[in-house]
């Protein structure tokens, strides 16, 4: 399982500074195969400058364990996070 990149990346407006809410299309590689879902997430920064990352529920129609996706997910996530390549 691999996370290959996020696109259509849109930012929601929100009131809360050190809180950021996205939408996303995932491409992910699983088993061989090449597939895109909807996602959205929400990249918060703590006072001390860690970042968590939650994903909200995923499609159901996915033919593969979810945690391992969301784990990936939220690295590819926080990395971008980091590098300042999320809008």
């Amino acid at each position: 399982m691999k996370v290959l990149e996020l696109r259509s990346i849109s930012k929601e407006e929100g009131w809360i500074y050190y809180l950021n809410k996205y939408q996303a299309t995932a491409d992910l590689e699983i088993l061989g195969h090449t597939m895109s879902i909807p996602l959205s997430f929400s990249v918060e920064i703590n006072p001390l400058g860690m970042r968590t990352v939650e994903i909200d529920d995923l499609p159901s129609n996915l033919d593969y364990p979810v945690v391992p996706i969301k784990k990936s997910l939220s690295e590819f996530i926080t990395k971008m996070s980091i590098d300042g390549t999320l809008p």
